[in-house]
């Protein structure tokens, strides 16, 4: 084993323990520092104004069944016209002329989303495919006809 030593350019660090703590020993917080417990009341306050901003359990899994089937049409085991009542004209068109990822399949782990306005949701999920982690983004926007899926993207790694 190799121990560190000032010719290899790193030097020991001796043990440090601070011997008073001031007035921090008394559990005062200094002025403009951010606690977990201020920052927990204040997102709850947010949520309890704006409870409109937030996403019932059932429209969760509409919009994890909805990008599951998304991630179908992307490898070729679903065909795009099933989805037609959820995507814009636009993304049908583009998801029809995308080449598909044949021979994968995804497993959609988890969502998160986000309400960026009324008639809006921004979605961000994990899919996994060989073990391995892809992110997936999407947009929904509400207009005359519901909800419609305006954007779709699974996130490939780097090679």
């Amino acid at each position: 084993m190799r121990t560190f030593q000032s010719e290899n350019g790193l030097l020991p660090l001796h043990p440090y323990e601070p011997t008073e703590l001031g007035d921090l020993a008394k559990g005062e917080i200094a002025e403009g520092q951010l606690t977990l417990d201020g920052l927990l009341a204040e997102l709850h306050a947010q949520h309890a104004t704006h409870p409109e901003r937030t996403v019932s359990v059932p429209g969760r899994r509409m919009l994890h069944r909805v990008l599951t089937a998304l991630l179908e049409v992307h490898t070729g085991r679903r065909a795009a016209a099933q989805l037609d009542n959820w995507l814009t004209p636009t993304l049908q068109r583009l998801v029809r002329t995308t080449p598909r990822a044949v021979g994968t399949r995804y497993v959609l782990r988890n969502i998160h989303v986000c309400r960026p306005a009324d008639d809006a949701l921004e979605v961000c999920g994990t899919a996994y495919l060989d073990n391995r982690a892809r992110a997936l983004v999407a947009r929904f926007e509400h207009g005359g006809t519901g909800w419609r899926c305006t954007l779709f993207t699974v996130l490939e790694p780097r090679r």
